[in-house]
């Protein structure tokens, strides 16, 4: 089933803004806790480090590591970025998988923290299609005349559900490897000014299609991390097929970006960056293999690792920080979800 906008043009992104915990987490820590050797984490996933919400001592999250406090954290930035004040802010999308409870909901306590009272607020639980999917609803509310300004936040702190130790399945500590934490956001909104990026289209292809999923994480929430007392044996951890997910991940993440382009009547030379979700190593080797120019897809999980529904968005605003995006350049924004084989793109005109 495919839901989409066919013009979002007068739909604008005025600011972006990230934030990460401050604990940095190195391949010889991740050798030292889970018997992986340092050199072939970097070979597999071309990660050097990422960073950790967890404690040092224990698995629950640090002082001012919680999702919802680097959600905030990103959004609060993105609205300096746009040069607006919270206060300015009508709508609310807060998206993760690992909320800090299950009650009260996410968005309640982003807004929380954010300071933001009396507006609309909704918490959408998704991984790597998150920021597509938080972004759609946010744009039909915007076009619908129910808001003016839509902060999108997507935020996910996974390393609390780690665990460690001889009897832990290979693929969890693969994943140990794999997997950081961290946070993203942009404000939209609807405006005829000329100002902040145009969001051009959005395409999300939901899989309702039998098929197992790639990753199965059933976990318990970040901020209870999982104890022997409150969990009997290691079933919560779930699963992660590597190379399942590596083969047909990488296949369908390509084909967002394809289908984007042919929507909009463009080819890979009209296109500035390929941003995609930061999902493994290899990815320019991944992108050449289907058919994109590796060398205007920009990496940065060498540094943070795959940090899920907020990965795009730290990307975006590590580019824009560092100055390389230019007024007119085309973006290419796009995904692949391996938990349900979704997909989606986004075309967003700088």
């Amino acid at each position: 089933m495919m839901a989409g906008v066919k013009d979002a043009a007068n739909v604008r992104i005025l600011g972006v803004g990230s934030a990460l915990p401050t604990r940095i987490v190195g391949n010889e820590e991740i050798e030292r806790l889970t018997g992986i050797a340092a050199a072939h984490v970097a070979e597999l996933f071309d990660v050097r480090e990422r960073r950790w919400a967890r404690r040092h001592d224990c698995a629950a999250p640090a002082d001012g590591q919680m999702c919802s406090d680097l959600a905030a954290q990103a959004g609060r930035r993105a609205v300096d970025d746009a040069g607006l004040a919270i206060q300015d802010i009508d709508l609310l999308v807060a998206v993760t998988t690992t909320p800090d409870f299950v009650n009260p909901t996410f968005d309640h306590a982003v807004a929380a923290k954010l300071g933001l009272r009396g507006v609309p607020a909704f918490s959408v639980h998704a991984p790597c299609t998150g920021l597509f999917r938080g972004s759609l609803l946010a744009e039909s509310l915007l076009r619908s005349g129910r808001a003016t300004t839509a902060l999108v936040v997507a935020a996910d702190t996974i390393s609390p559900f780690f665990r460690f130790g001889e009897e832990v399945p290979r693929d969890h500590k693969m994943s140990t490897a794999l997997y950081a934490d961290g946070a993203g956001a942009w404000v939209m909104r609807r405006t005829e000014a000329p100002a902040g990026a145009e969001m051009l289209a959005i395409r999300l292809v939901t899989n309702s299609s039998e098929d197992t999923p790639g990753i199965l994480f059933r976990g318990l929430m970040s901020a209870t991390p999982p104890s022997p007392e409150s969990a009997a044996g290691l079933e919560y951890l779930g699963h992660h097929d590597f190379r399942r997910v590596l083969r047909r991940g990488g296949e369908l993440a390509a084909h967002a970006a394809r289908v984007m382009m042919e929507e909009m009547g463009v080819t890979q030379s009209d296109v500035r960056f390929f941003l995609t979700h930061q999902a493994t190593g290899n990815l320019h080797r991944i992108a050449a293999a289907h058919g994109l120019p590796a060398e205007r897809v920009p990496i940065n999980i060498a540094t943070v690792g795959n940090t899920i529904s907020a990965s795009i968005l730290i990307l975006l605003d590590e580019l824009k920080r560092a100055g390389r995006l230019s007024p007119g350049d085309l973006l290419i924004l796009h995904t692949a979800e391996s938990s349900s084989w979704s997909y989606a793109a986004m075309a967003v005109r700088w």
